[in-house]
């Protein structure tokens, strides 16, 4: 065989709706490979001590809902 009879593999041009088809089937398989994400929090709730409006605080390493009212905190597990 010499080097000017090898041939290149090509693969056959794909219809367009074949093309929308593979496209919709990689997102769906992508989508399915997402993290599940967390809850969102609120950014105010009801403090359950004096019943006035706690909100949403955060340091580098913890969140927590703060009162100001009567100064109730509850940290976020």
């Amino acid at each position: 065989m010499s080097k000017h009879s090898r041939t290149k593999l090509v693969p056959p041009k794909m219809e367009p709706e074949n093309q929308v088809l593979e496209t919709i089937e990689e997102s769906i398989v992508l989508e399915q490979k997402e993290e599940p994400t967390l809850p969102e929090l609120d950014m105010e709730i009801q403090c359950p001590k004096c019943n006035e409006t706690m909100e949403l605080c955060s340091s580098f390493d913890k969140l927590a809902y703060s009162c100001e009212y009567c100064h109730f905190s509850l940290e976020c597990v």
